[in-house]
């Protein structure tokens, strides 16, 4: 099953690609477009019943009762108490599942309790056969809290993925947790023939204050905005990805108070056709003063 041009184009216009701060469960929630979700369910019903629907063999819509959980989990109504009996009861249905939404939206409820019980699902579903299941659980891995006991080995291998949306989300998961032994393999991708992975990695890469990545750095802050108006061939990126992308490295090397890139920072400032762009720049100048 391949990503729909849904899902890559989520990662490229969140600004997880970038800041590598900002919770990662909006990726998987901008996901939910896959599945044409259009509306929730009207009918309240508790965690346990929720799970009771997963784990059933009659009932339907698994998959609905899936997300419904995760819902339930993100705004914290699962009692910490009950986190084991949850974690067990949704890994054994996620063995039983044939479907890959219920068991993608399973690895999106574990994943949004952002606690290490959930690790080994969350490792299986790097293996799973289905490549939204795949990503989900990268995702996942990425927003569990800074300093987990993880195999990083297991995500290493992600970044020689065959589909570029596991390559990227890889990319980010590793640099979101400042994996060291990542930092080789991803400079590597600097030369990816896919230009999100490429700029997924030159971002990533400010996490490790690695000069490597200034040249694709610049590229990205250079980058100039499609013309609407003229007559020839869609872009790569539109000009609300540029946006996204741009504002993304300046808030990343502001976090990261790498002033490395500082003089096309100043360019930026200076002619930058976007203003919050140019904006950007010039607060970032301001804190990243040598």
């Amino acid at each position: 099953m391949s990503t729909p041009p849904q899902t890559q184009k989520k990662i490229l216009e969140n600004p997880f690609i970038g800041s590598l701060v900002v919770p990662i469960a909006i990726v998987l929630f901008g996901a939910l477009i896959i599945f044409g979700i259009t509306k929730m369910l009207s009918t309240e019903r508790s965690y346990k019943d929720l799970v009771s629907e997963i784990q059933s063999k009659t009932f339907g819509n698994k998959w609905v009762a899936a997300y419904e959980l995760s819902k339930q989990i993100n705004s914290a109504q699962i009692p910490v108490e009950d986190y084991p009996w949850l974690v067990a009861n949704l890994s054994e249905a996620y063995k039983n599942s044939i479907d890959p939404r219920t068991r993608g939206f399973i690895i999106a409820a574990l994943g949004a309790l952002k606690n290490e019980l959930a690790l080994p699902l969350l490792d299986s579903g790097l293996n799973d056969p289905d490549l939204d299941v795949k990503f989900h659980s990268i995702v996942a891995i990425a927003n569990m809290p800074k300093g987990i006991s993880f195999d990083w080995a297991k995500l290493l291998l992600v970044l020689n993925a065959q589909e570029a949306i596991l390559r990227q989300a890889a990319v980010l998961a590793l640099a979101t947790h400042a994996v060291p032994m990542a930092q080789a393999p991803i400079r590597s991708l600097l030369n990816d023939p896919v230009s999100t992975v490429k700029y997924a990695a030159a971002t990533s890469l400010i996490t490790y204050q690695d000069v490597s990545a200034k040249p694709v750095l610049k590229e990205i802050l250079l980058m100039t905005y499609p013309d609407a108006k003229a007559r020839v061939l869609p872009p790569a990126l539109d000009a609300q990805q540029i946006t996204d992308l741009k504002l993304s490295v300046l808030s990343t090397l502001q976090k990261h108070n790498w002033p490395e890139m500082n003089d096309v920072i100043l360019e930026v400032a200076n002619s930058d056709l976007n203003n919050s762009v140019a904006t950007k720049a010039k607060e970032a100048l301001n804190l990243l003063k040598k």
